[in-house]
């Protein structure tokens, strides 16, 4: 099983013992999320990306590489980079009526001790991070199920919500003088490839790069996402 599937896997569990453990603040959260707009049984990629423009966030839909998901590559206006890969869709290629979502990034595991990502765990809004030793990553995401119905508020407070949790890792490790380094990063430099810069926008290349076990989008997000960059939602967010 891959990591990014263990990552899945990690996500679906934590929410069904969120839900077993408060059932009734569970279906609570259920019913808020509806009550905004209609709910929707699925999603689509360009829906996506009208979405997270209203955050003034750049995205491209990469080139579908035959493993049954679409992927979304996403930049904010602060440099910060993360993914949503579209699952179970009627047609992937182009990411259209798409049955769920895993939103997520990643970032250099250098100088953070698994206390910091048990205290991240224990304190984010919607987030979940794993730490991948092998490939010196920490993965961060949030998995969405649309089978059931999601306002399209819902989804971009989702959003707003995952983009919070990783300012605030971001803003802690700046606080506490964590040192980022990437073991082998000179080595890497190519792996950034499929995130590219051309004459001041934010193009993404066609090409999955896959290491090991890790989804190649997520370990060219590590090596951008330094501490410097800002996820910080902008534009026009979804009131609390």
């Amino acid at each position: 099983m891959s990591n990014l599937l263990k990552f899945k896997t990690i996500i679906v569990a934590a929410s069904l013992i969120a839900f077993v453990a408060d059932p009734t603040a569970a279906q609570s959260t259920a019913n808020n999320q509806l009550q905004f707009s209609s709910a929707k049984h699925n999603f689509s990629a360009d829906e996506i990306s009208v979405i997270l423009a209203e955050f003034e966030i750049q995205s491209a839909l990469a080139q579908y590489e035959g493993k049954g998901a679409a992927a979304i590559l996403a930049q904010t206006s602060g440099g910060a980079k993360f993914v949503i890969s579209l699952l179970g869709c009627d047609n992937p290629v182009e990411g259209v009526r798409c049955g769920g979502a895993v939103i997520y990034t990643a970032t250099s595991n250098a100088g953070i001790a698994y206390d910091d990502i048990n205290s991240f765990n224990a304190s984010s809004n919607v987030t979940i991070a794993v730490n991948v030793a092998e490939q010196n990553v920490i993965l961060f995401g949030r998995q969405l199920f649309f089978a059931g119905g999601v306002g399209r508020d819902n989804f971009k407070y989702i959003t707003e919500l995952f983009l919070r949790d990783m300012q605030n890792f971001m803003d802690d490790r700046v606080a506490a003088g964590t040192a980022v380094s990437f073991n082998g990063a000179p080595a890497m430099t190519g792996k950034t490839d499929n995130i590219a810069s051309s004459g001041g926008a934010v193009t993404f290349s066609a090409t999955q790069i896959s290491i090991g076990d890790v989804d190649g989008y997520a370990l060219s997000a590590a090596i951008a996402n330094t501490w410097q960059v800002s996820f910080a939602p902008s534009g026009t967010p979804t009131g609390e």
